[in-house]
């Protein structure tokens, strides 16, 4: 008579409830005999994975239910993580017969009726607001069914407790980022596609809003920003997103005869591409996401050709390997890329080599921006990775003061061309971190010029430079300097309006801060919220930016200052680094950048939030 619920626990307890007045009237043991009388009938139920039967004695009618979870599908699926607790009720168009539930329509379904996708235990739950039916499997997906098409609107599932993905029937989702680096796409003949080139394309978060009836037309048009400056960062011709829109075609030829296991160290890539209407610019090969041949790849635009027919020998790393390739046109369109996977085991384990290049500046030949922490705190990184690695660690260099040169900056890249495919090599700057008048990034050389940091100032993409097309493929650069987040030139304009005093929490000001930009005065930034698109594309979407392979962590988010606290003898974002390798024995990188960003935001009261520059997606390798 819908007056009533039953609800099933794992204990083994069921629950009698009154709907109207949210009260239980009765409960039952796992035994099956009823505890209270009910309305004068004998009660007991049976439980199993299929769902709970109710069995009235009185009459020997039996009543099959499903179990029932209860949730407000608008509060759990905008991210509150927060299953709203309603009165659940009946759809009309449902109805509730002995020994089953009414059958309802799937999207996925080629004709007639169909049972829910899982033949198992499922949930059910109705949502009288939108004529919407809830579905609940035990693999934890959620399915959301408008009761009238009778058709898929959108499905969620969730990692863990904070991790999610959601979907919408047109195939657009939204997803944290841990659960983005488990994606990957399959074609309609089983080849697996890699992630990041059909995300830019498919991640649309306001697209999932609006499939989800959302009212809420600030965040959708927030999140339509904020990927339309993606798409403009990562130069995306979105023309490749229409229906018949071509992209060249290329994949290793011989893959069917490479084995997974390897015990050769070596091996041959037979790797085909064709473009049907432009002539090939450029190919590139990538080993667990750094490029053989560098961030731009093999230059083949010369050859004037349309097809590629070549045989490249790649160098394989010990443990597995993701091998992809892929062509690019002179139109600027990627074939996608299909990755090989082989494991390679050598005959003799080698044991890696660390290698360490330390730069850190407190004086200044314009003395007035000395700093005081920063060549300590490469002493004594240097000191600690000493204690981690031992007889692992080598000691490239390390650059101090006057040291600090764009040509000796430069210099160091011959030194890590002596480095192992196997090995690891970690940098680390500590000093100044300047924006110029056109907000490119400079870091602080003895000599540079702080009003100018083009004047002899060290640009940021000759340190990222150090890193590429070096035989390492486990390459890890920490940059504890002002604004060494990305910065978004558009929207720095509100940057100069926004202030937040530095002095609380023993943070040191100006001279304290490793940025002292005139055009700042000494100022921190607040977080600008939905009203900066970039600061809000960072956190909804990975970077999938073409880059060296190597992972890139900023002290500070680009508008923000890395701080310096004289209780702690050290920067803070360094600081955080030393007392990681204290504390943990091992630790991967995924795990390495959570910790520090933790640490950093809560010894700056959330002043100082470290961001990544670049970062591997589905690569998670061993920083100790």
């Amino acid at each position: 008579d819908e007056k009533y619920i039953i609800t099933y626990q794992n204990n083994d307890t069921a629950k009698l409830w009154d709907i109207a007045t949210a009260k239980p009237l009765c409960s039952f043991t796992k035994d099956g005999v009823a505890m209270e009388n009910f309305s004068g009938d004998k009660i007991k139920f049976s439980a199993d994975r299929n769902g709970v039967t109710i069995f009235s004695l009185r009459d020997s009618s039996m009543l099959r239910l499903n179990e029932v979870y209860s949730f407000d599908p608008d509060l759990f699926l905008r991210g509150t993580g927060f299953f709203g607790l309603e009165r659940t009720v009946r759809y009309p168009k449902i109805s509730w017969k002995s020994a089953e539930i009414k059958k309802f329509k799937f999207g996925n379904c080629e004709e007639g009726w169909c049972e829910a996708p899982y033949m198992g235990e499922i949930y059910i739950t109705f949502s009288k607001r939108h004529n919407w039916v809830a579905t609940v499997t035990s693999d934890n997906t959620v399915k959301i069914i408008d009761t009238a098409s009778e058709k898929e609107l959108y499905s969620f599932f969730n990692l863990d407790s904070s991790d999610y993905f959601v979907q919408t029937s047109s195939g657009y989702y939204q997803c944290t980022g841990n659960a983005a680096k488990l994606l990957h796409y399959v074609t309609a003949d089983q080849k697996v596609i890699s992630f990041e080139q059909l995300d830019v394309r498919y991640n649309r978060p306001d697209k999932v809003l609006e499939a989800m009836g959302s009212s809420d037309s600030v965040l959708m048009a927030s999140y339509r920003k904020a990927y339309e400056k993606r798409i403009k960062k990562l130069g995306i011709d979105t023309t490749a997103f229409h229906d018949g829109y071509s992209v060249p075609n290329s994949d290793i030829a011989n893959r069917e005869e490479i084995q997974y296991e390897q015990r050769n160290g070596k091996l041959d890539l037979h790797i085909t591409g064709k473009d049907n209407s432009y002539t090939l610019d450029r190919f590139n090969c990538w080993i667990n996401e750094v490029p053989v041949f560098g961030m731009r790849g093999a230059d083949i635009k010369k050859k004037f050709r349309k097809n590629l027919d070549t045989t490249i020998t790649v160098h394989l790393s010990e443990g597995v390997n993701k091998v992809e390739t892929s062509v690019t046109s002179l139109s600027g369109a990627e074939s996608y890329r299909k990755p090989l996977i082989v494991k390679y085991t050598p005959e003799t384990k080698t044991i890696p080599k660390i290698y360490f290049i330390g730069i850190g500046i407190n004086a200044f030949a314009d003395s007035t921006h000395n700093l005081k922490w920063c060549v300590q705190d490469i002493r004594d990184l240097t000191n600690a990775m000493l204690n981690k690695y031992g007889d692992q660690l080598v000691v490239l260099d390390t650059l101090y003061n006057e040291q600090v040169t764009l040509t000796n900056v430069k210099a160091l890249k011959q030194k890590l061309l002596n480095t192992g495919i196997n090995d690891k090599v970690i940098i680390s700057y500590s000093g100044h971190g300047l924006l110029s008048a056109v907000y490119d990034y400079y870091l602080s050389s003895y000599s540079v010029n702080f009003s100018k940091p083009e004047e002899g100032g060290i640009p940021y993409d000759e340190l990222e430079n150090l890193l590429d097309s070096i035989p390492s493929r486990e390459k890890l650069l920490m940059l504890d300097a002002c604004h060494s987040g990305e910065v978004d030139k558009e929207e720095m304009n509100k940057i100069v309006s926004s202030e937040n005093s530095l002095t609380q929490n023993n943070v040191v000001a100006n001279s304290g801060s490793r940025g002292a930009d005139p055009k700042f005065s000494g100022k921190a930034t607040k977080k600008l919220g939905m009203q900066n698109s970039f600061e809000l594309m960072q956190s909804l979407f990975v970077n999938v930016g073409k880059g060296t392979g190597a992972i890139i962590i900023s002290a500070s988010g680009g508008v923000q200052f890395a701080q310096e606290k004289g209780s702690l003898g050290h920067g803070v974002f360094t600081y955080s680094v030393i007392e990681a390798m204290k504390k943990f024995q091992h630790i991967k990188v995924s795990e390495f950048k959570k910790t520090i960003g933790d640490s950093v935001t809560q010894l700056t009261n959330g002043l100082q939030k470290p961001t990544t520059r670049n970062e591997t997606i589905a690569v998670d390798w061993e920083v100790w």
